[in-house]
């Protein structure tokens, strides 16, 4: 091998080495998240907002964010939660609320932060529909009532009335109390129904309304009217000769429904009086009460609240019968 070759072979490599590509890299300063970036960001919330719909629990969905949706026209819906309104109290029910709207976690929802809800007065429209329904009920059970041959009594046919009065139920909050506060409290609430049973000094009209209701056969088979409300979405047993009306919603009571064995024009008239109320059911539920001349039924309904069935201590087999028997509205 020449001293020429030899040199070329040696310098080959370095030759090689010096046409290979050199990556540069520039220093990069790091930058933020994007995710960390959004979180970051306030989240844009509207005061002062309302909205006019129906409460429903907020069910399965993809959102994660709400206690429960309020159902708009159209088969929208947003989002609600609240810190120191009772929500379940209002299911079902046609509000308008107030408060701060804000987009939701999840795209395309929103939220409310409900600050105030205020019941709405059904339209007229709906008030008529609602009658139609009861109508057309009332009229099945005349035919059964006609079948079964009713007795000396004089059957009469009930007035369907289902009003909403301005004034808006009162909702209790959850508050800390010790057991003798909350013994206390539900004395009071007893003595409240006791009180809701007839007026303070019964008038001769109203006795006489006792006595014959307590004189009915109470047999199931004489049971062939109902009360119903899809506003609420309830049914109570009416017997086939007594009247009913429906006050809607009082001071204190979520429904208010009485029974009688003549027309009622005013409240207080029917000596049963069935009340749909806020809260859990303070005793086992089914359970008569009779004491004191006043026998008092309860039973179990949706979303924390149950019935309180009352009357005279007489008419106790047909209180029995009715906390018994209330059902859900099925159209």
């Amino acid at each position: 091998m020449t001293i020429t070759k030899f040199y070329a072979i040696a310098l080959l490599p370095f030759a090689l080495t010096a046409c290979t590509l050199v990556e540069l890299t520039q220093d990069v300063t790091p930058t933020e998240n994007q995710e960390d970036i959004l979180e970051e960001q306030p989240v844009r919330e509207t005061n002062n907002v309302s909205y006019a719909g129906t409460v429903q629990p907020a069910g399965i969905s993809i959102y994660q964010q709400g206690s429960h949706r309020l159902s708009l026209p159209g088969g929208k819906f947003i989002l609600l939660e609240a810190e120191n309104l009772d929500l379940n109290g209002y299911v079902g029910e046609a509000v308008t609320i107030f408060g701060s709207l804000r987009p939701t976690v999840e795209a395309g929802g929103m939220i409310m932060r409900v600050e105030r809800i205020e019941l709405t007065e059904p339209k007229e429209e709906d008030l008529a529909d609602e009658e139609v329904v009861e109508e057309e009920e009332k009229d099945v059970n005349e035919e059964e009532a006609i079948e079964l041959e009713p007795g000396d009594e004089e059957t009469s046919d009930p007035e369907v009335v289902s009003e909403l009065p301005d004034t808006e139920a009162e909702v209790p909050t959850e508050d800390l109390v010790d057991e003798e506060e909350e013994e206390e409290e539900e004395e009071e609430e007893e003595e409240d129904v006791v009180e809701q049973i007839a007026p303070e000094v019964a008038t001769e009209e109203f006795t006489q309304r006792v006595e014959v209701m307590s004189r009915q056969d109470y047999t199931p088979a004489n049971w062939t009217q109902k009360y119903c409300s899809s506003h609420i979405g309830f049914c109570n047993p009416v017997h086939r000769n007594w009247w009913f009306k429906s006050f809607g919603t009082t001071n204190n009571k979520l429904w208010h429904v009485e029974l009688s064995s003549a027309p009622i024009d005013a409240m207080g008239q029917g000596p049963i009086s069935v009340d749909l109320l806020a809260g859990d059911i303070p005793v086992a539920n089914g359970t008569i009460d009779d004491s004191n001349g006043t026998v008092v039924g309860y039973t179990e309904w949706t979303f924390g609240r149950h019935f309180v069935i009352s009357a005279d201590s007489s008419l106790k087999e047909a209180v029995q019968y009715i906390t018994s028997n209330i059902t859900e509205y099925v159209q």
